[in-house]
């Protein structure tokens, strides 16, 4: 019996284990938000955060530090991103706006999973932290 429950354990653990592994290189993440009056791009992957601010102006870039890439890591993992098409906006101020337009979009080995529109500063609750996570990211870019 001993054996069976330690046995148990073990496989849940390495289970466990395995479902937190993600490739990292093949890990890309882009948030946009826009309005008439409110414009930002931001796209984060292992090497580097982008940030676009003006429609018409170049894009900012800097090096993802380790520190930035670990908490965008520890914010995703808790999210099933095959589901994040089928997530519904908690609330509809965009549309009139009230709030700035904005997307989520993860791509990952290949396959890119985007959100429905939802409001600006307002994300589905399965995705908040981690669209807190690139906010607070993108703030950081001097």
């Amino acid at each position: 019996m001993k054996f069976l429950f330690i046995l148990l354990i073990l496989v849940f653990v390495y289970n466990r284990c395995s479902e937190s592994n993600i490739k990292e290189e093949a890990l890309s993440i882009e948030y946009l938000a826009q309005s008439r009056g409110v414009y930002k791009n931001i796209k984060i992957n292992k090497k580097n955060i982008s940030l676009k601010d003006k429609r018409d102006s170049p894009a900012l870039s800097k090096t993802c530090s380790e520190a930035h890439w670990n908490n965008l890591l520890e914010a995703i993992k808790p999210v099933n991103v095959e589901n994040i098409p089928n997530l519904k906006a908690p609330s509809e101020n965009r549309f009139f706006d009230g709030a700035a337009i904005a997307r989520l979009k993860v791509i990952y080995n290949g396959n890119t999973y985007e959100t429905q529109a939802f409001d600006h500063g307002n994300p589905p609750k399965e995705i908040a932290s981690l669209v807190k996570q690139i906010l607070s990211i993108s703030e950081n870019i001097e």
